[in-house]
């Protein structure tokens, strides 16, 4: 179990890209879309890959315009709540699968790889999109 938790965390560190979501425009404009879980997350990330875009030409990023919307199946509020319970049975079971005995620890497992498999059906429910210029 300890070796697969090894591995997915590995595969996770592995798969950041500093601007792989941004799109060089004509006359200094650029824009970054991302799909996230949540508006948040999916803010920070447009505004990391600017800045990291801008630094790589010594520059820095200045913020034009940006736009979250939600783009998931059915309602908004089903979709965060069906997260929230993706989320904590992967918890749970994470927790049951490092401090339960042999079974806990079994059931544990399963219960988090089927939060996970939850989680990855929900997806990444909201698209921020966000224009900028390296200064």
């Amino acid at each position: 179990m300890k070796k697969l938790l090894t591995i997915c965390f590995l595969l996770i560190l592995s798969a950041c890209a500093h601007h792989k979501d941004v799109r060089p425009g004509s006359g200094g404009m650029h824009r970054v879309l991302v799909q996230s879980e949540t508006e948040d997350a999916g803010a920070r990330d447009a505004l990391n890959q600017a800045n990291h875009f801008c630094d790589k030409r010594s520059k820095y990023a200045v913020i034009l315009d940006e736009k979250k919307r939600f783009v998931g199946a059915g309602d908004e509020e089903s979709y965060k709540q069906q997260k929230r319970i993706a989320k904590a049975t992967q918890g749970v079971g994470s927790a049951a699968a490092v401090f339960g005995g042999k079974k806990e620890s079994q059931l544990g497992g399963l219960a988090m790889m089927g939060g996970g498999i939850y989680n990855s059906a929900l997806g990444k429910g909201y698209s921020v999109e966000m224009r900028f210029k390296c200064e």
